[in-house]
């Protein structure tokens, strides 16, 4: 079954769902894109995915190991051998 990870877009589409995600459109050009999504099943489904992707990679940079842990993890890889 296609989705919408099988469609290759244009570039510039690609650049609209960039700027998109970061909130770097003026008003009247996130309209008119919000507009467009509501007729793309495929296309919204990417920017919303792009959007929840970046919102994911935002909490990892905020996870931080306690000190000491990329040793212990060596050590314990390393041992395993």
């Amino acid at each position: 079954m296609p989705n919408y990870l099988d469609k290759e877009y244009h570039p510039v589409i690609e650049d609209f769902i960039f700027d998109y995600v970061e909130g770097n459109m003026d008003l009247v050009d996130r309209a008119t894109f919000e507009e467009v999504l509501v007729h793309d099943d495929d296309l919204r489904e990417l920017a919303f995915s792009a959007k929840a992707g970046k919102k994911l990679l935002e909490q990892y940079q905020e996870i931080k190991a306690k000190e000491g842990f990329l040793n212990q993890l060596l050590t314990s890889i390393s041992s395993d051998k």
